[in-house]
């Protein structure tokens, strides 16, 4: 989204304020804020936000708020991979609802193989 916005400087630090009265920066970076605003959760912004952040502060406070949850995240849905029966569940349902249970664990970096995922369905 910011690249297509063309404002992914801003949260990478490439593009800096050409001065301390650079207005139209200030413009930006506050779009991108508010972007962060409607959609993060509002108490995780409570955690990360102050007065005085820049879009590249939310953008490094919200990194390592998930990086320092990202064993904790692992363990659950590993648990709720490993414990989702198909039940009363159509066998779509129930498909989809373990890819998107493997996706969420290959976002955190702990990847389920396809042979896991189809014994997990054969269970």
């Amino acid at each position: 989204m910011c690249k297509g916005a063309k404002v992914h400087g801003h949260i990478t630090r490439k593009s800096l304020p050409k001065d301390d009265d650079d207005e139209d920066w200030e413009a930006l970076d506050s779009r991108i804020k508010s972007w962060f605003y409607t959609t993060c959760d509002a108490n995780i912004l409570q955690i990360i936000s102050t007065d005085d952040c820049t879009a590249k502060d939310l953008w490094d406070k919200l990194t390592e708020f998930f990086l320092n949850n990202k064993m904790s995240r692992i363990l659950q849905v590993q648990e709720q991979f490993r414990n989702t029966k198909k039940g009363s569940l159509s066998i779509t349902k129930f498909c989809h609802t373990l890819k998107n249970l493997a996706e969420a664990l290959a976002d955190c970096d702990s990847k389920i193989d396809e042979i896991e995922l189809v014994m997990q369905i054969f269970c």
